[in-house]
This record gives structure tokens, C-alpha cells and sequence, in this order.
């Protein structure tokens, strides 16, 4: 069985980006964590036959604040990699990072971008 085990638009206050203030003063990003669970045929209604999406917010704020990025592919990459890595079930993931104050010319709501990991590579 394959369930779909989400988290959206988790606010994390991060130091992620090329310029200098970005890295200084720092700044909101929102993230997207959608995982593909194998999930055991037998399954119970246990903790322990999926994943806690209380523990993938504490994943992502950890993996935010343990770095500095210059960029947020970097940001999604790392988060996937230790998804893949802490959770024996996941076997696909998805993050989006978006950036609502980007420091650009251009009025828009955010920016942002998407990476797709699996177990299979």
C-alpha cells in the first residue's frame, strides 16, 4: 500500500539566500512536504506503520537551522535527503520552499521551487 503523508505551507524563519542581508536579518519560507509511505499491508492503527507529520516539521525547521544556504534548491535538497534518510518508509518525496519576500524588482507573491527525491534516485 502507498499512502500520501503531507505537511503544507510550514512557516520556518530561516538565514537562506545570496545576499548578504537575506543571510543577516533572515526571513519567512514556506514549505511543502509531501511523502509517498509504503505502508506495511498489515498495518495496524499504530504510530509506527507510517510517519508522524508532527516529526517532518521538526525535520525541517532542524535541517533549516542547522545551515545557512545561499540558495533554497539547496534548502529542499538537504530536507529531502533526510527525510529519505530518518523515515524507512517514505519512498518518494516532494518539497516546495517558497519565498515570499524575495528580494527582486517584481510584485509577486512568492517564488519558490520544487525537488522530487526517491530511494531509487
Amino acid at each position: 500500500m502507498t499512502d500520501r503523508i503531507f505537511v503544507s505551507n510550514l512557516h520556518i524563519h530561516g538565514h537562506h539566500g545570496v545576499m548578504d542581508a537575506e543571510k543577516s536579518l533572515g526571513q519567512r519560507f514556506m514549505v511543502d512536504i509531501d511523502c509517498a509511505v509504503a505502508r506495511p499491508a498489515d498495518a495496524a492503527d499504530q504510530m509506527s506503520d507510517t510517519v508522524h507529520y508532527g516529526e517532518l516539521c521538526d525535520l525541517a525547521t532542524e535541517v533549516s537551522a542547522a545551515t545557512v544556504f545561499n540558495l533554497i534548491e539547496t534548502l529542499a535538497h538537504k530536507l529531502a535527503e533526510a527525510i529519505l534518510q530518518k523515515f524507512e518508509l517514505v519512498q518518494t518525496v516532494t518539497i516546495t520552499v517558497r519565498k515570499p519576500s524575495a528580494p527582486i524588482k517584481y510584485a509577486v507573491d512568492h517564488v519558490g521551487v520544487s525537488v522530487t527525491r526517491s530511494r531509487d534516485g
